[in-house]
């Protein structure tokens, strides 16, 4: 049985060894054909709005981590919200954290575009259903 990919995946964590981890376990699943690792939420929003009718250029599925320095998974969120109506493709994005404060989970439901909310560490296995789930 062929697993179903993703074609493409980014991540956006300002921690290299949750990045390399979550990467990792998306190439040993066979989860995506591209994965694309940001460490800076800022350079991921200048992409996106460089390229938001390059739909071949979009991911598919961002893994936002929450709490980073500058511009952080909230800030980005607010961004996202208002680039999202000139995007040319509906992004997933799934809330990757360390945190399970009731106040984060509870912030995360405020946003349409936010499809999960996952606590770090994260198994291949719940990545496998986070991302093969209506994909």
């Amino acid at each position: 049985m062929t697993t179903k990919r993703i074609p493409n995946i980014w991540i956006i964590d300002d921690d290299p060894m949750s990045s390399f981890m979550l990467k990792r376990l998306a190439e040993l699943g066979e989860l995506a054909d591209i994965i694309t690792i940001f460490n800076h939420a800022r350079g991921a929003l200048d992409y996106i709005e460089e390229h938001k009718k390059d739909y071949n250029q979009l991911p598919d599925v961002i893994l936002l981590d929450i709490y980073m320095p500058v511009v952080n998974g909230w800030d980005f969120l607010n961004r996202y919200r208002e680039l999202r109506p000139l995007l040319e493709k509906d992004v997933r994005i799934i809330l990757v954290s360390s945190s399970d404060h009731p106040r984060d989970l509870n912030q995360a439901k405020t946003y349409e575009e936010v499809k999960a909310y996952v606590t770090k560490p994260v198994s291949l296995e719940r990545l496998k259903e986070l991302l093969l789930v209506n994909a």
